[in-house]
């Protein structure tokens, strides 16, 4: 059984969770994960504190911020280890990602030296898909959650402070050292409605940092903006992405629609909505689900409160080109919609059906003409560095920009995650060689080409991505936000106007940065 030290079983303690210093150096981008798993504790009756040292002074990521990126990196790991000093804590939880393990193990080993009592948790996509990575002898880390976090750490904390067996619960991973060996529990099965989750704690973040205007949530839109999460999963195929190996993670039983993938209700949905604007005075929102407009009853359901209600927002969402139609944007549009981000990644068929995308070429070109009848902005975002691809595969993209005329392109080199297809099927990443997924995949294919360039061409990746958003990227689609009706009337309804007028340096900054 796994030594439970008697020194934490006081409830009184404060259950801190850390985002990576890195991860902080986003622009305006709260650790929602965190915030979900921190309103349910709370819910629950557990103190906790969420340990964000943004960057107070945000700086364009230009060509100087990227040549002192160590040092902005630096000051903020400085500031999370002394924040976490200040907090009397027994259960320290640290999310996740990939690249970010290097990281993560470095933080805990910095944490111990001065809360040598406290228990740190790691949890995230990383622990979800390799449970058993950050566990061992001389970890600094004692447990893992996988899956979903809200009811395995709550567990887990209960567990921890009443000396329980810690075999007992669902979706933890640890070592135990009495037989020197990695435990992994069974999985927690997620058989529970996501309005059933509280709502995330916002008052435990800084949300007039959060909620500035800024160019970042709806992208290239300037405005004050939060995140909203609408669903968990997505049920894509795609061999990019890691979503459909951490599908199993996220399911219900009994929810045989969507299999895969959780929805809120748009009656919660809408709550939440409102509380944001009416508390925190946000003029936007962007939904970050991975499909906002997977189903059709919840997208109606949504927009129809917000018509009903005369809300002027404006919101942005990701989406997929055979999930909307004309009838479906033109209702998103009414309900606030301005922006709709699309995974267009290939221009044929064949491309398309390789990378299992599940979409072809007409739907692309039938959405995207949609959009500009109905006056949507919509965001072309193109992968290229694909196995097998040719030059023609390329010039075959170009030529699909220049007939879909989206208003943004984002062109994007795929990178090997671990957990996608792709990396299973090829020589993959060591262990060690994690955090190369920090560097620009552009370096990464020219410097490592064995195991980041799967192209078949020679084309530069960096001079063509360069070249071709800048090409794509006009400053008249990019600028005629400002001039759409919705989005004047969220500025003329805002109650945070001198806001704007203070954060406007970013925008002008932003904008030289990505054009000139």
């Amino acid at each position: 059984m796994l030594e439970v030290s008697p020194q934490i079983k006081n409830g009184n303690k404060t259950v801190i969770l850390v985002s990576p210093p890195s991860r902080m150096m986003n622009h305006y981008r709260p650790p929602l994960a965190l915030m979900y798993i921190s309103g349910y504790l709370k819910h629950k009756g557990i103190k906790t504190q969420i340990v964000d040292s943004v960057m107070e002074d945000q700086i364009v990521r230009d060509e100087s911020f990227f040549f002192n990126k160590i040092n902005f990196f630096n000051a903020v790991e400085e500031q999370t280890i002394k924040k976490i000093s200040e907090i009397d804590t027994d259960i320290i939880g640290i999310t996740c990602y990939t690249p970010e393990v290097d990281e993560v193990e470095r933080l805990a080993r910095r944490i111990k030296e001065i809360k040598p009592d406290a228990k740190i948790v790691a949890g995230g996509i990383h622990p979800t898909l390799y449970p058993d990575d950050l566990l061992g002898p001389n970890s600094d880390i004692d447990f893992v959650i996988f899956g979903e976090g809200e009811i395995s750490l709550y567990e887990l904390i209960l567990a921890i402070r009443s000396s329980k067996d810690i075999r007992e619960l669902k979706g933890v991973g640890f070592y135990d050292n009495e037989i020197g060996e990695k435990i992994i529990t069974e999985r927690q099965l997620l058989d529970y409605e996501l309005d059933s989750i509280s709502c995330p704690d916002y008052e435990g973040v800084d949300m007039e940092y959060y909620t500035n205007a800024s160019p970042y949530a709806i992208r290239g839109v300037f405005t004050r903006s939060m995140y909203l999460s609408a669903s968990r999963g997505c049920p894509s195929a795609c061999t990019f992405c890691v979503a459909p190996e951490l599908r199993d993670f996220n399911f219900a039983s009994g929810i045989k629609k969507n299999a895969g993938v959780r929805l809120r209700t748009p009656k919660h949905l809408f709550e939440e909505v409102v509380f944001l604007k009416e508390k925190y005075k946000i003029d936007s929102f962007y939904f970050i689900d991975d499909l906002f407009t997977l189903d059709e009853d919840m997208v109606s359901g949504f927009c129809e409160l917000m018509i009903k209600n005369k809300m002027n927002l404006v919101w942005g969402c990701s989406s997929k080109v055979n999930t909307v139609n004309y009838k479906s944007l033109k209702l998103m549009k009414a309900a606030g919609c301005i922006q709709l981000d699309f995974g267009v990644e290939k221009a044929s068929d064949e491309q398309m059906q390789l990378l299992k995308k599940g979409t072809k070429v007409r739907e692309v070109k039938e959405t995207f003409k949609n959009c500009r009848e109905l006056g949507v902005r919509a965001f072309a975002n193109i992968l290229i560095n694909t196995p097998g691809e040719t030059e023609q595969d390329l010039q075959d993209a170009i030529d699909l920009l220049g007939e879909i005329k989206p208003n943004i392109v984002s062109i994007n080199i795929f990178t090997p995650y671990p957990g996608t297809e792709i990396f299973a099927e090829t020589q993959g990443l060591t262990r060690e060689e994690y955090p190369l997924l920090m560097k620009n995949p552009i370096k990464l294919a020219a410097e490592m080409p064995e195991k980041f360039r799967f192209a078949k061409h020679n084309v530069d990746l960096g001079v063509f991505a360069v070249r071709e958003m800048k090409k794509y990227n006009k400053i008249y689609p990019n600028i005629s936000i400002f001039f759409n009706p919705k989005y004047i009337r969220s500025l003329w309804h805002s109650q945070r106007k001198l806001n704007y007028t203070k954060q406007t340096n970013i925008l002008v900054q932003e904008f030289i940065n990505q054009k000139f």
